[in-house]
């Protein structure tokens, strides 16, 4: 035999030696052994869906101002914990307020989900993380104020979890906010 020969054949008996589930005839790995095939971890479950919401801020003075949002949220569940992502865009046109108004109206928000499901039941957190415009502008109807700022209690069957809320707050001595949220999420690998 040759010396390289023997080389390899000493190199392929030292791989088996070490590694029981290497075959030194088949590359590419085990061939007929018993050993475990590593496979791909699951895909966590997917929830995707809107929010269409219609806010008011009802001022004690002045009137109300109105503003309609379409929200699209996408998160996954690790276990029982929500994380995810979202855009809300204004979709009402014209100005909010039956006043003139200094402010610019936010027109977009751009967010991160989180939350967990707990006894057939999926509680969000919405949160604003950049908005558009950034500078000198202000959520005129009180979109922020509830629906960004509240958990959402959603009862959740069949992989879907659709529900009507209507969240208000207190705008302290200004007058008040309300918002009324057409919510509908289904589930991907649920």
């Amino acid at each position: 035999m040759r010396r390289s020969t023997a080389t390899l054949v000493l190199l392929a008996a030292l791989t088996v030696a070490c590694d029981p589930g290497a075959n030194p005839v088949v590359a590419g790995g085990p061939s007929g052994s018993s050993g475990s095939v590593s496979t791909p971890p699951a895909a966590l479950p997917t929830w995707t869906g809107t929010i269409v919401t219609r806010s008011d801020h009802r001022l004690y003075v002045g009137g109300t101002c109105t503003t309609d949002w379409k929200t699209t949220l996408s998160f996954t569940l690790e276990g029982t914990v929500a994380t995810g992502t979202g855009v809300a865009v204004l979709t009402s046109k014209g100005s909010p307020c039956p006043f003139p108004v200094a402010q610019i109206q936010i027109r977009r928000f751009e967010l991160a989900v989180s939350g967990e499901l707990r006894a057939g039941a999926l509680e969000l957190r919405i949160s604003d993380v950049r908005h558009t415009p950034s500078a000198g502008a202000d959520d005129l109807g009180g979109f922020r104020s509830t629906t960004l700022s509240r958990s959402l209690q959603l009862k959740v069957g069949g992989g879907r979890a659709q529900d009507r809320l209507t969240l208000q707050a207190t705008d302290h001595d200004r007058g008040a906010y309300t918002s009324v949220n057409v919510i509908d999420l289904r589930c991907k690998g649920c």
